[in-house]
């Protein structure tokens, strides 16, 4: 077996814990000497040591002089808000998904294609911006279908038959375009921020404001989520608000990574890692007794 990373480690964390219940949260699990708490503690745990890795790479960025751009902190931003949109579909299966939860409302799997081809609308907006001003045209392009398309690499037909797709394919086709944005996206300089971009509102609006919107527009949507699935009964059990709070904190640790070089606090994720991957392991030994 290949070395896990800190991904697949809180992943695996969560696949296993996500079904307890609030019993299996009392039962017994040690750590040092908190033996009080239970496997509840194994959550905080997971917690606490995400939230130092984090702290502990942003020094370290610091100290080799790469500290985070105003640009990569707007990214990670996004981020935060993109784990917390994965964390809130724990648990929701394909037909829960493509219920509505009344007549003329969205389905979780309606208002995840709208925020998706929402990113990628973004996306191209910024990508156009950045490509006509690096390109030496100061005047931002006007966003007409066919450079949405263009740039975007995908026609609204293609684009809309992926959106109408499976849940699962739905689930991969947002986190790969979320990956392309936070990639792609990463080398805007403060300069940049203020260049002028253009979209359907009829005057321009600087990238900065664009950037956030990327965030903005997820957390708004991550909320009607929430409601619907709320209203389908798909309870926020204890085990879910705790795995929330860990996605929040992984998101914190890869937002802290984005721009940096790859060796930044190498040792410290592995660490980390295998740290997540062993108590996992405890968890999972206990909840299947």
């Amino acid at each position: 077996m290949g070395e896990i990373n800190i991904v697949q480690a809180v992943e695996e964390f969560a696949r296993v814990t996500q079904g307890a219940a609030a019993a299996d949260l009392e039962r017994p699990w040690v750590w040092g000497a908190y033996d009080e708490e239970g496997v509840r503690f194994a959550f905080f745990r997971t917690y606490e040591e995400l939230r130092e890795l984090e702290v502990r790479l942003l020094t370290a960025r610091s100290a080799a002089g790469c500290a985070p751009t105003a640009g990569q902190r707007i990214l990670a931003l996004y981020h935060l808000a993109h784990r917390d949109l994965q964390a809130a579909l724990l648990g929701v299966s394909p037909a829960l998904a493509a219920q509505a939860p009344a007549a003329g409302e969205w389905s979780v799997q309606q208002t995840l294609a709208h925020m998706t081809k929402a990113t990628i609308g973004f996306y191209a907006v910024v990508r156009g911006a950045l490509d006509s001003r690096r390109g030496g045209v100061a005047e931002p392009p006007d966003m007409t279908d066919e450079l949405w398309q263009s740039t975007a690499g995908v026609s609204f037909e293609a684009l809309n038959a992926q959106l109408e797709g499976e849940f699962t394919g739905l689930l991969a086709l947002d986190a790969g375009w979320h990956d392309r944005v936070l990639a792609e996206l990463a080398d805007v300089t403060e300069e940049e921020l203020a260049w002028p971009a253009r979209y359907w509102e009829g005057y321009d609006m600087p990238l900065r404001f664009r950037l956030h919107r990327f965030d903005a527009h997820l957390r708004q949507h991550t909320i009607q989520v929430d409601k619907t699935l709320l209203a389908l009964g798909h309870e926020l059990t204890e085990a879910r608000r705790l795995l929330r709070l860990i996605y929040a904190a992984l998101a914190e640790v890869e937002g802290a990574l984005i721009g940096a070089p790859a060796a930044v606090g190498l040792d410290l994720r592995r660490q980390t890692a295998a740290a997540i991957a062993g108590r996992t392991h405890e968890i999972a030994a206990i909840l299947k007794s």
